[in-house]
């Protein structure tokens, strides 16, 4: 027989109950005046519930030009991002786990130091890394979404769980730390793997300022700066549906990439982080 429920048991389900309530409604909110005419957002009080529904800041958003080649942009962004962060973040956390050099330890931590900072204190610190590349546009903004130092700390984490009898294997067979990383490592490490398609993938798509301040030209934009700026610039009367209609649409990819990959974020999360 199963255990009884006490009150503390109900008492913390209706507790879950309410702050996921007090979460979701501002979203639904969102979503469902995303449909709402103009006119219901001019009223005194304003309708919080659309009495009719209406595709017209949808289709507003939807009739922008440059709109595909904004979501190529940060598709490509994406994808470079994601590809390039698992592997360099990958390899210092590779390294940071397995390298018993005692300088490593005093590199890793230095490498955790932006966690505790904040990211627009670092703006001016990242437009002169990128000046000393000689890096613009494009280029500066794959650059800079690679780093990242909580995933360092996640990989360095999880790797650590996996014996160090299958590198000695491994190492005797003749693979180098290189073939090692690349095809034993990232292999055995589909949770935190997963975890870091998520969150760069996510960061990739909802970044705007540091997009904003390198791509200058419209065709180069992302998607959620190109219908920002469009909706900024282009739109002289303030419009509340349309403006829900582009949170809507910039909500859409977080869905996506965690439906995709949410066993993966969760085991991430779990296990990457427990073993110190």
């Amino acid at each position: 027989m199963g255990r009884r429920k006490s009150v503390g048991d109900y008492f913390r389900a209706v507790l879950l109950i309410g702050l996921m309530t007090i979460w979701i409604l501002p979203t639904l909110f969102m979503f469902g005046n995303s449909f709402s005419p103009s006119a219901n957002f001019s009223r005194d009080p304003p309708a919080l519930i659309p009495d009719r529904l209406t595709l017209q800041h949808y289709q507003t958003i939807f009739a922008l030009k440059l709109l595909p080649r904004w979501t190529l942009n940060s598709l490509i962004i994406a994808v470079v991002q994601v590809s390039a962060g698992i592997i360099i973040n990958g390899a210092a956390g590779y390294v940071a786990a397995f390298c018993r050099r005692r300088w490593v330890k005093y590199v890793f931590w230095t490498l955790m130091l932006p966690i505790f900072v904040s990211g627009y204190v670092l703006l001016v610190s990242q437009f002169v890394i990128v000046g000393r590349l000689g890096l613009r546009g494009l280029p500066a903004v794959y650059v800079m979404g690679i780093f990242w130092p909580t995933g360092i700390y996640l990989f360095r984490n999880y790797f650590r769980t996996i014996p160090l009898s299958l590198l000695e294997s491994a190492r005797m067979d003749g693979a180098g730390e290189i073939t090692m990383l690349l095809r034993i490592i990232l292999p055995l490490s589909g949770p935190i793997v997963g975890l870091s398609v998520v969150l760069t993938g996510m960061g990739a798509f909802t970044a705007f300022l540091w997009p904003y301040l390198n791509l200058r030209v419209p065709e180069q934009q992302t998607f959620l700066v190109g219908i920002m700026l469009n909706a900024v610039n282009v739109y002289a009367v303030k419009d509340v549906g349309r403006d829900l209609a582009i949170g809507c649409m910039a909500f859409v990819p977080y869905l996506v990439i965690f439906a995709l990959a949410s066993k993966y974020f969760i085991g991430g999360l779990t296990v990457g982080a427990i073993k110190e």
